[in-house]
C-alpha cells in the first residue's frame, strides 16, 4: 500500500474576508444522503465541480468522478507518513492522515473496525470506532462534523477538477467538532460555503464514497 502524501500541504483554513463571505447551514433533512444542500453551499459546489450540485448523493457522484467512477481506494486516502492528530488504528496498523473522515472510509476498505482519534480546531479530543457494516459509536455522543468547498477556489469552467483540486479546497472544510455550537463558531470566520450534520450521520456518504457500486448504499 502506499503511503504517497496527498499533496494538499497543510489544509490551512483561509479565514472569511469582506470579499468572501461565508454561508453555513445545518442540515436537518433525513436521510443525510438525500438532503438538499443550502442554495449557497449547492452553487459553490457546482461551481467548483463544473456540474450541477445540489444533494449531498450529487456531491458523492461527483467526488467519484475525481477518482474515475469506481470509489475511493485505500491509496486515494490523504495519507502522511509522520505522525499527525488524525489516525486511525486497525489490528495490524496505524495511518496517520490529514482529515479525520479518512479514518472513516478506511473502516469500509480494510473490511475491519477502525479506531479513529482526531482533535477538532478547539484542540478537543474526539473518539469514533466504525465499523464496514455502518455501526459507529462516537465520544463525545453529539460531536458534529462539516462539508464545504472554499469560496476561492479557481474555477474552470466545465473542467473536472483533479484529485490535488479537490484536496486543497474540499478538505480543510472536512473537520470533527464536539458540539453544533463550536462549529458554528468556526464556520463564521472561514472563507468557505459549509454545512454541518451530526458526525455519525456522515457515515453514509463514507460509505458511498469507497463502495464499488453506491447505489446499495444503505441511507
Amino acid at each position: 500500500m502506499s503511503h504517497q502524501d496527498c499533496n494538499c500541504g497543510d489544509l490551512t483554513v483561509d479565514t472569511a474576508t469582506e470579499q468572501t463571505p461565508n454561508a453555513n447551514s445545518w442540515i436537518t433533512e433525513r436521510p443525510v444522503k438525500t438532503a438538499n444542500l443550502s442554495d449557497a453551499v449547492a452553487e459553490n459546489m457546482s461551481r467548483f465541480f463544473g456540474e450541477p450540485i445540489g444533494t449531498f448523493d450529487d456531491m458523492v457522484a461527483a467526488f467519484r468522478r475525481v477518482v474515475e467512477g469506481d470509489g475511493i481506494a485505500i491509496d486515494d486516502l490523504c495519507h502522511v507518513e509522520e505522525e499527525t492528530l488524525h489516525y486511525a488504528q486497525t489490528d495490524d496498523e496505524t495511518y496517520y492522515f490529514r482529515c479525520f473522515y479518512d479514518g472513516i472510509a478506511l473502516a469500509y476498505l480494510v473490511d475491519e473496525s477502525v479506531e479513529i482519534r482526531t482533535e477538532t480546531p478547539t484542540k478537543e479530543s474526539i473518539a469514533i470506532q466504525a465499523s464496514p457494516e455502518g455501526a459507529i459509536d462516537v465520544t463525545p455522543s453529539d460531536a458534529v462534523m462539516s462539508f464545504g468547498v472554499a469560496t476561492e477556489t479557481d474555477v474552470r469552467g466545465d473542467d473536472t477538477p483533479a484529485a490535488e483540486d479537490v484536496y486543497g479546497a474540499v478538505c480543510p472544510y472536512v473537520k470533527a467538532f464536539d458540539t453544533r455550537e463550536e462549529y458554528a463558531s468556526w464556520a463564521e470566520d472561514v472563507a468557505a460555503r459549509t454545512v454541518g450534520i451530526p458526525l455519525e450521520s456522515g457515515v453514509p456518504i463514507a460509505a458511498a464514497l469507497t463502495a464499488t457500486n453506491p447505489s446499495e448504499v444503505a441511507e
